[in-house]
């Protein structure tokens, strides 16, 4: 079972936290689960650099208040803690509920996905620290908590922004498309036919009329991302391990390249110079080549990796 992890990264925080935990640090665990819940929050533009980034950040000039910090944690958990560290109210209220689920469903200790569906539960009555942080990062906890519901659903705990993809890559799967056959005898064939084809529909949901490497990359990250949840949906794509081992994910780049945040030169060549390198290829090789010359795709990777 996907359980809870309660401790913060006090180092990674600048401290050991005064021995108080508070929904802000509740959530900032949440973040570092690798199941729905880490996710969700991942999904929504809320990954956990990017919160642990902002906490460092909002100490000492938060708005929301989550009560004193008066409860005992060992109280609320049932274990002993040597360091005696205390939960604010809302931390404690939050966690009193996550675990009630967790026994109502007969599970030994409450999920991730539990302690957040609980500590976004009353926000709205009761605003606490973990929403406020959520919203420092663009983000509406309702946003997260439909992502969480979508899983268990088909394609569940797949971003909604990856869906046209993941229709687009099983109806391949199913039925063919000898319509798609057709309009690309002239150009790439196999996997790299299939990553244009996705590129363009990347770039043209940024509002780029056409695609760029960057829109390649994101192809390839969608295309990754829609095979974890979809077994068989990408058949000869590749591109796993060299994307993995560089900690890219679709949801970060996808967000960088909306906020214009990032600065891209243009492209030293067509993007149909880099996919004929790597056609009849696995996707690894296509990524090599982006990242070869100073291409917009490396300059996204460079940003999102420094």
């Amino acid at each position: 079972m996907e359980t809870t992890m309660l401790e913060p990264d006090w180092h990674a925080l600048g401290g050991p936290g005064a021995g108080r935990l508070g929904t802000e640090h509740l959530l900032l665990a949440v973040a570092g689960e690798t199941g729905p819940a880490g996710h969700a929050l991942a999904a929504a533009g809320a990954g956990a650099d990017t919160l642990r980034a902002l906490l460092r950040e909002r100490e000492g000039r938060w708005t929301a208040d989550d009560g004193p910090a008066a409860v005992p944690a060992r109280e609320v958990l049932g274990t002993a803690d040597e360091d005696g560290r205390l939960l604010s109210e809302a931390a404690a209220r939050a966690l009193t509920a996550a675990t009630g689920h967790a026994r109502r469903d007969g599970g030994p200790a409450c999920t991730a996905a539990q302690l957040l569906r609980a500590l976004l539960a009353d926000e709205d009555d009761r605003p606490t620290r973990a929403a406020e942080l959520l919203r420092a990062a663009g983000v509406a906890p309702q946003a997260v908590l439909d992502r969480l519901d979508a899983a268990g659903q088909p394609g569940g705990g797949l971003d909604p922004l990856l869906r046209p993809t993941r229709e687009a890559l099983l109806a391949r799967r199913t039925r063919g498309a000898p319509r798609w056959k057709r309009l690309l005898r002239s150009g790439p064939s196999g996997p790299a036919a299939w990553i244009r084809l996705e590129a363009d529909a990347q770039a043209e949901r940024l509002g780029r009329r056409t695609p760029g490497t960057e829109h390649v990359l994101l192809a390839l990250l969608a295309v990754r991302e829609v095979a974890r949840h979809e077994p068989g949906a990408a058949e000869g794509f590749g591109a796993g391990e060299l994307l993995a081992g560089l900690g890219l994910d679709y949801a970060r780049a996808h967000a960088a390249l909306g906020s214009g945040e990032v600065t891209l030169p243009a492209d030293p060549r067509a993007v149909e110079a880099y996919l004929a390198e790597a056609e009849g290829e696995g996707g690894d090789r296509l990524v090599r080549a982006l990242l070869e010359e100073d291409t917009r795709a490396r300059r996204l990777v460079e940003a999102l990796r420094g």
